[in-house]
């Protein structure tokens, strides 16, 4: 595990340092800086079952102008795989090469296990995002988000495997189950174990998310401020794994400073979590942070890149004294191109330092425009 660290670490150190360097491309044509679409990709925490939760995605934090709208488009792919290193090791002595998905017997064995080793969550989905917002005014925004997601599937095991291979890696027992599953064990006290034995039907649209937005003025130069309430009613079908059956809601604080050619972005928040009723599963209060910074290259005015910055609690945190414990780490890379038709956007999640409580990897495709 601690060469799988060092290998991810470099390979992300020289992908920052490549990003760094084109920034310094030689001047070209200028461009406002007060450039409208210059926003953060609109993605929150994918971790499971973080994404049943009310969530806010980055945003930036200047108002919108009176009448003005703003609707983006993103499609994610998610790959999240997390377990205890005791369920890795005992796939590796009962597998002997063979891969299968868990069954009665293998579950059987990590509900056993002692507190913080009794987890599996193992599974790719895809996710289609839709969030409108609306100006009220030159300071109040209304905002609505919808998503629809679809478990399953198997895009991601493949360059997974062949890039652990290529750095030198552990699969960390993604070898010994296989592809295409949903499958998600985890051993909690007084027999409420959840135990998810295949994907809960194709999928469907998630409870929706409704937000309140103001913007304010701060008396720092090229600073601005929004602060952001939310809730999430419960619309969807729990058994069907689309809603946690309870109302979530929460606040965030939006800092941005923008310059000529790069915008610096700060999003912090908190979420306060109902019951996930069909497992008798009460979450804590989860609190997060997303570092943004977004730079648009001189010579090619059309172009930004961005780099974005997830920490946030696991879910499960107080379930298991374990790798779910600890901070979460996501790092986004991604590029904008403006486009006539609007912006279009494509970026690369990947889990940081703590590799057994994020999803691996998720591949983002976005579509972005004012009116």
């Amino acid at each position: 595990m601690c060469q799988a660290q060092h290998h991810k670490r470099l390979l992300l150190t020289v992908l920052l340092s490549l990003v760094f360097s084109l920034t310094h491309l030689p001047a070209g044509a200028n461009e406002s800086s007060s450039d409208a679409w210059s926003t953060p990709f609109q993605i929150r925490d994918y971790t499971f079952p973080s994404f049943l939760l009310l969530g806010f995605s980055p945003t930036p934090a200047r108002a919108l102008k009176h009448g003005q709208t703003h609707l983006s488009v993103n499609y994610s792919v998610v790959n999240d795989f997390q377990v205890s290193e005791a369920v890795e090791d005992y796939l590796k002595t009962e597998r002997n090469g063979q891969r299968r998905p868990l069954n009665a017997a293998d579950i059987n064995f990590i509900l056993n296990l002692p507190q913080g080793e009794g987890y599996y969550i193992d599974g790719e989905f895809s996710i289609l995002e839709i969030n409108y917002n609306r100006s009220l005014n030159s300071h109040f925004e209304l905002g609505i988000n919808t998503s629809y997601i679809f478990y399953g599937g198997r895009l991601l095991d493949g360059p997974i495997y062949h890039f652990h291979d290529a750095i030198g890696a552990g699969q960390q027992g993604r070898s010994y189950v296989s592809d295409n599953q949903v499958q998600v064990v985890l051993a909690r006290d007084q027999g409420q174990d959840i135990v998810l034995t295949k994907r809960p039907g194709n999928g469907g649209f998630i409870d929706p998310g409704l937000y309140l937005r103001v913007a304010f003025a701060l008396p720092y130069d090229n600073w601005q401020g929004k602060f952001s309430i939310g809730v999430k009613p419960p619309l969807m079908s729990e058994r069907k794994f689309l809603s946690s059956g309870s109302w979530d809601s929460g606040f965030q604080l939006t800092l941005n400073r923008q310059t000529s050619y790069n915008t610096y972005t700060i999003n912090t928040g908190y979420i306060y979590t109902g019951r996930f009723k069909q497992t008798h599963f009460n979450p804590p209060s989860l609190p997060y942070l997303n570092l943004g910074w977004l730079h648009r290259y001189q010579k090619h005015p059309r172009t930004r890149s961005q780099i974005q910055l997830h920490l946030a609690e696991h879910p499960y945190r107080d379930l298991v004294d374990s790798a779910l414990s600890e901070l979460q780490f996501q790092l986004t890379l991604g590029l904008k191109w403006r486009l006539s038709s609007g912006v279009l956007g494509m970026a690369l999640s990947e889990n940081l330092f703590n590799f057994d409580n994020t999803a691996d990897v998720a591949l983002h495709v976005s579509w972005e425009r004012f009116y």
